[in-house]
């Protein structure tokens, strides 16, 4: 074989192993695609969840809290399913985002314009929505029934440039010093404000993987878990969306290697995590709550071989994975609010039975109401369909 043969069959041998790097296989995208509604009516979970903390908070804050009953087992219901199961929704998606992204390997100028369309757009486009919700909702029933409201004088046009950046981006400072709070407009959208600057920052984040796989990857988990507080995004975004560009640059078998443990290993891991995070831990955002996250994500990736096996549940959540953001944009407060205030109003939460009702019929209602919309939505208008969710 000659000389030229031979570079041009290595090329090709090259070229074919870029190709197969860059591929996902079928079994890791049905089973990321099998999870993307389900991690959503988690959020929905998160969202719609009253404690008396949050009462105390109403409290704080001015509002009149609802009626409030609830015993130990109601409030540990809450704990295992919203502050527990709950908690792997945001960071599985951050690193199944970054692992399509390493897996696709775009350019970076490629990458930027992808984001724009899939993430910028819906995010400026919900926020509008959310600002005339909040804003100009409010001009319009001041002027025709300001008894109504409990400040009729603040509105909109009362706002300074600070409170509008607090209101859409939310990097206003906590009162403890913690770092800085979430958007007021829609709380679930620092998902999406981290995942732009994650993905912005995307390039120096693979440089620094590449030249240190291993101790980079130890700091990163090390920060998770300790935790250290990374201002510019949230920690937990921080270290998921590095775990899933490791994930995909190395061609790490993760399913794999998730299905090797068995299912009664980590359910009594996440069980005592949990029941220690919430007791003796000290709470969210502490060690032994980052490690219950952890313990939660293996679960529920465990959970996905279960679906990809049942032909008809997986057809199910093919087709519902398609409205998953649409569903995660619009639940709070566009629908959550009125479906849980609305519920309280008709059934207030006496005893710990109608405290349940409330956390699990709002939350259900919640979820049908805001995919029905968006199936609408995706029928009579389509491109406005594309457009909020992202050319989904």
């Amino acid at each position: 074989m000659s000389k030229d043969a031979c570079n041009k069959t290595d090329e090709t041998v090259t070229s074919t192993q870029q190709l197969n790097n860059s591929t996902i296989d079928s079994d890791t995208s049905r089973r990321i695609t099998s999870l993307r509604f389900l991690l959503i009516v988690l959020v929905v979970f998160i969202h719609n969840c009253y404690t008396p903390q949050l009462i105390q908070k109403i409290m704080d804050n001015g509002g009149i809290a609802p009626v409030f009953v609830e015993n130990s087992f109601g409030h540990w219901v809450k704990i295992f399913i919203t502050f527990g199961i709950s908690r792997c929704a945001v960071p599985l998606f951050f690193m199944f985002s970054a692992f399509l992204q390493a897996k696709k390997n775009d350019s970076y100028l490629v990458l930027l314009k992808k984001r724009a369309k899939s993430l910028l757009l819906p995010y400026v486009l919900w926020m509008s929505l959310l600002a005339f919700f909040y804003g100009g909702l409010k001009l319009i029933v001041a002027r025709i029934a300001p008894q109504f409201l409990g400040q009729p004088e603040n509105t909109c046009l009362t706002w300074t440039v600070l409170d509008w950046v607090h209101k859409v981006f939310g990097y206003k400072p906590k009162p403890d010093g913690s770092g800085f709070d979430l958007p007021e407009f829609a709380v679930q959208f620092w998902f999406v404000r981290d995942l732009l600057i994650l993905v912005v920052v995307s390039p120096v984040i693979k440089a620094l993987i590449k030249k240190f796989p291993a101790g980079f990857f130890a700091l990163a988990f090390a920060i998770f878990i300790i935790p250290v507080r990374v201002y510019f995004v949230e920690t937990t975004a921080f270290f998921f969306y590095i775990a899933g560009l490791y994930w995909g640059m190395y061609d790490v078998p993760l399913f794999h290697k998730i299905d090797r443990i068995h299912w009664k290993e980590i359910v009594p891991l996440f069980v005592v995590s949990v029941i220690f995070a919430f007791t003796l831990g000290g709470g969210e955002h502490t060690t032994s709550h980052n490690f219950m996250v952890i313990f939660s994500c293996v679960i529920v990736i465990k959970l996905s071989a279960v679906i990809v096996r049942k032909e008809k549940l997986y057809s199910i959540c093919s087709y519902l994975a398609g409205f998953s953001f649409f569903l995660f944009a619009i639940h709070d407060p566009l629908v959550n609010g009125y479906t849980s205030k609305l519920w309280i109003w008709f059934f207030p939460m006496r005893s710990t039975f109608w405290s349940l009702c409330q956390y699990f019929i709002p939350t259900f209602l919640t979820i049908v109401i805001g995919t029905g919309i968006g199936i609408v939505i995706k029928k009579i208008c389509p491109p406005l369909f594309r457009a909020l969710n992202g050319g989904r």
